[in-house]
């Protein structure tokens, strides 16, 4: 690898390198080149083909997840415990749907976790960098 590049070149940045010669080397480097744009072709399907198994995957889990809450709630509101009913087809059924099907993984942040991100309030001068903790 040349010293300041961070990537390997890409095919065309070969090919328009090689554009410069004869069209006899040209074909060789082109031909050459071929076996690692089909590597690369074919990383790039296997990487959109596993992306759309996994949206595919979460889709399904949501739509499963989604019906079995759904009965269940059904089911325990005939029971009479209507709360527990509630709370199977309300919030928690739609924040687990919006986890798998809309993929948002968004959870409220208490007051603990900001904490120790937030610089302290307290008063007085702050200590000197190079003086010894007290």
């Amino acid at each position: 690898m040349t010293p300041g590049f961070d990537r390997l070149p890409t095919g065309l940045e070969f090919a328009q390198q090689w554009a410069q010669l004869p069209p006899e080397h040209l074909r060789i480097a082109l031909k050459a080149l071929e076996p690692q744009l089909a590597r690369e072709h074919a990383y790039r399907m296997a990487k959109e083909r596993l992306a759309h198994r996994l949206l595919m995957t979460g889709l399904i889990m949501g739509f499963g997840l989604s019906l079995v809450m759904l009965v269940a709630a059904v089911l325990v509101g005939l029971q009479g415990q209507s709360w527990l009913a509630a709370l199977f087809s309300g919030p928690s059924m739609v924040t687990l749907v919006g986890m798998f099907v809309l993929r948002k993984f968004e959870f409220p942040r208490g007051r603990a976790i900001k904490a120790p991100l937030e610089p302290s309030t307290s008063s007085g001068p702050a200590p000197e960098p190079d003086a010894p903790a007290a």
